[in-house]
């Protein structure tokens, strides 16, 4: 049976070092996280989860609530989360949540009565509700959803990522860009990436056309509807999730118009929806999977501590975002 003096030999450093990294603990650099990681996994080393939550009188369980089980971000925040918890020796539980569930407040009591590691929430704000279910002993975070105000989160800057969204566009030579967001009671995202887009628009004299759908892919060929009612020269879609991007992509395509020739599609979050359409779908990418890993690090090192918040306190962690540029967008054809 592999031990973490196995582990420590192989990377080539002490036992209290890899007890560090697989706790989540600071105090080591990246190039020793990353050599205790390989031993960890060329050793297939499993640690002792059992006398740990003796010891400590926590499971080895991260709790994660997520919108929508089969949702494409939350499925690659959930992967970078379950192989930074797996690394550490600890499970994930999965909870689905949304508007209208009453599931959320039962799933915190269970999670609460199990003594879990921590809990994250994807796409959703931390609440003092569920604060109080919780709990005060076990941390909680949010991720893809920046909320500083009082709990900590881990995201992108979605106002300048729609912004800069928007900017490419309007770099690309188009005039008449329509904006397909998501929730409108969204405030800490749909509302922010609003934000971005109306600056760009008002900034290039732009009048701005926009229309909402749920940030899922069905709810998008309607919408696309109301906002083609609005203006149906429009030259430029930017959809602020894949999954619309994609659904837009494939009902203008149904309609007869070419993408991006007749008119460019642009996504948000870069997911894997986005390489399964044709033309393969341009869009801000957000780290997803390293979002999930950073939660699962800043919360084990909160249980650790036995502080009960995650490491930084209510700063919010804003990761960088970038743009990538596929088929669905391209200059503004002469004719347009």
């Amino acid at each position: 049976m592999t031990t973490i003096r196995d582990v420590a030999r192989v990377a080539g450093v002490s036992p209290a070092t890899v007890s560090r990294v697989v706790n989540g603990l600071i105090g080591y650099s990246a190039d020793t996280q990353r050599r205790v990681e390989e031993a960890i996994a060329t050793l297939n080393y499993e640690p002792d989860t059992l006398a740990r939550g003796l010891k400590t009188k926590q499971t080895a369980v991260i709790g994660v609530l997520a919108p929508v089980v089969s949702d494409a971000l939350a499925s690659e925040i959930m992967s970078g989360v379950e192989a930074a918890a797996r690394l550490r020796g600890h499970s994930v539980m999965l909870g689905r949540t949304g508007p209208g569930s009453a599931f959320a407040a039962s799933y915190l009591r269970t999670l609460r009565t199990y003594r879990a590691a921590g809990v994250i929430l994807i796409s959703a704000a931390v609440t003092p509700e569920m604060r109080r279910t919780l709990g005060s002993s076990i941390p909680l975070m949010s991720v893809a959803i920046r909320d500083g105000r009082r709990f900590a989160s881990i995201a992108i800057d979605d106002e300048v990522a729609a912004y800069d969204g928007t900017r490419h566009l309007i770099a690309l030579g188009h005039r008449r860009i329509g904006l397909l967001a998501g929730d409108p009671e969204s405030v800490l995202v749909n509302t922010v990436r609003k934000r971005g887009y109306l600056r760009a628009m008002s900034e290039a004299r732009l009048s701005p056309v926009m229309e909402h759908g749920n940030s899922l892919y069905d709810s998008a060929p309607p919408a696309l509807a109301r906002l083609l009612a609005q203006d149906a020269q429009l030259t430029a879609v930017f959809a602020l999730s894949d999954e619309m991007g994609a659904a837009v992509v494939n009902e203008l395509q149904r309609q007869g118009r070419r993408v991006p020739d007749d008119i460019s599609v642009l996504g948000f979050d870069n997911t894997r929806t986005s390489m399964h359409v044709h033309p393969a779908l341009s869009t801000i990418a957000q780290p997803l999977e390293r979002m999930g890993e950073l939660a699962v690090e800043k919360l084990l090192a909160a249980t650790a501590s036995g502080t009960g918040e995650p490491s930084g306190g209510l700063t919010p962690r804003i990761l960088p975002h970038r743009l990538i540029e596929r088929g669905s967008t391209a200059p503004l054809a002469p004719h347009a």
